[in-house]
């Protein structure tokens, strides 16, 4: 059940975690953008993760990068990945969705993946972010389920970390002043 008079997906409680372990510095954020990416990580870059990502940091980025239908979300707020469907499911037949299908569960199935790493480095990473981005070799309904995935990754990642980040807001702020200045951005 959410927090009396919550309007966002995120409660009071999870508002202060994120604004403990994000606020101030982009680095963590980087770093995640990193796995998220499959870019390079260095021994750094991996003993941060190891340090800072626990179950409930990794809960809270599920939360706005995967989420999952729960009574916790205030009304208004239910997400999920699939709504991106919304207006081609609307105005397309089955046929012509399929390959759309295809490319939002290779998309889930990506994001699944790369938040196992998240929490196990050692995690396999079968799909590969690079590998969709290739044209060559593929057919046609291949590159368009490859590339559909592709560019929803590359235009998902960034914006759900900016998303974190500006919930987080400033270390000198108050978790008041947040939830003012989040209203106040609302509301715009």
């Amino acid at each position: 059940m959410p927090d009396k008079d919550q309007t966002m997906i995120f409660s009071n409680e999870e508002l202060s975690l994120l604004k403990n372990t994000f606020a101030g510095d982009d680095t963590l954020l980087y770093t995640i953008r990193k796995v998220f990416l499959q870019l390079p990580l260095s021994e750094a870059e991996w003993g941060l993760i190891k340090t800072v990502v626990n179950d409930n940091v990794l809960r809270l980025l599920k939360k706005r990068m995967l989420p999952e239908i729960s009574p916790e979300f205030p009304l208004g707020q239910i997400p999920s990945v699939l709504t991106t469907l919304t207006n081609n499911i609307n105005s397309r037949d089955v046929e012509t969705m399929a390959p759309q299908f295809e490319a939002k569960q290779l998309e889930i199935e990506y994001l699944e993946q790369q938040f196992r790493v998240l929490k196990d480095p050692s995690s396999e990473q079968p799909i590969s972010l690079n590998e969709m981005g290739v044209l060559k070799g593929k057919t046609p309904e291949q590159q368009f389920v490859d590339m559909t995935a592709y560019l929803f990754i590359l235009g998902y990642v960034d914006p759900s970390l900016m998303m974190i980040k500006m919930l987080a807001g400033e270390k000198e702020e108050t978790l008041e002043q947040t939830k003012k200045r989040l209203e106040r951005d609302s509301s715009k």
